[in-house]
């Protein structure tokens, strides 16, 4: 389990236990106003999400209350397009968390607005790499939100969006800190999300323990 204190004490990154699902709730609304409610974690999905899986549940916390919250499952590498809630079994996990699986799948990251561009979220991120490698796993998965692309969405396909992120030509408010981190491109992934701002898209990133690790796949996965 985690427990420890960043910048200069201010923040402690933990383990998230069942007395922290209603604040994780809150930081979740708060995090994603533009998300179908159809979407959104709630203190229950939480609760089960720390009772299958407690070492991959994360919260930061300052002066006692959670200003940022991460929620995981194990899986083997998905090989095919999917959606957020096929993925994370209706946001439940119960049917798609594997428990042998050798990848640490991100599903949910949030900090509260206030709190952004302090590097929290880099810092849960490096987090989960820790509790990944210990754990034995090939390193984490997340579907990236390209918050950006529903700005341009009408005038350029997410791959060129993707393209322009990775050219540097502009930035996005998700994807671009997740890369920052030590994420790397697989492939976009459409309709993934109901999630306007988003484009409804979201690119496929993986993030692997093994810095030298090459991920290998199929011509017809789309890379």
């Amino acid at each position: 389990m985690i427990h420890k204190e960043i910048f200069n004490n201010e923040f402690l990154i933990r383990n998230a236990t069942t007395a922290d699902v209603v604040q994780m709730e809150f930081v979740q609304k708060q995090c994603y106003p533009s998300l179908d409610q159809s979407e959104l974690l709630n203190r229950d999905h939480f609760m089960n999400h720390i009772k299958i899986f407690p070492e991959g549940q994360f919260v930061v916390e300052r002066e006692g209350e959670i200003v940022g919250s991460a929620s995981t499952m194990r899986i083997f590498f998905p090989k095919e397009n999917h959606s957020f809630l096929a993925t994370t079994d209706n946001l439940w996990i119960t049917k798609t968390h594997q428990k042998e699986g050798d990848w640490m799948y991100g599903l949910d990251m949030g900090i509260l607005p206030e709190y952004r561009g302090l590097g929290l979220s880099r810092e849960l991120y490096l987090t989960r790499q820790e509790i990944a490698k210990k754990l034995g796993l090939k390193g984490q998965i997340i579907a990236g939100m390209t918050i950006g692309y529903g700005r341009v969405k009408d005038r350029m396909t997410i791959e060129a969006y993707c393209y322009a992120l990775e050219i540097k030509k502009f930035t996005d408010p998700t994807v671009t800190p997740q890369r920052k981190a030590g994420f790397r491109w697989i492939k976009p992934l459409y309709n993934y999300i109901n999630d306007p701002e988003a484009g409804f898209a979201c690119i496929l990133l993986y993030f692997p323990v093994d810095e030298n690790y090459k991920l290998k796949l199929e011509a017809k996965d789309g890379i």
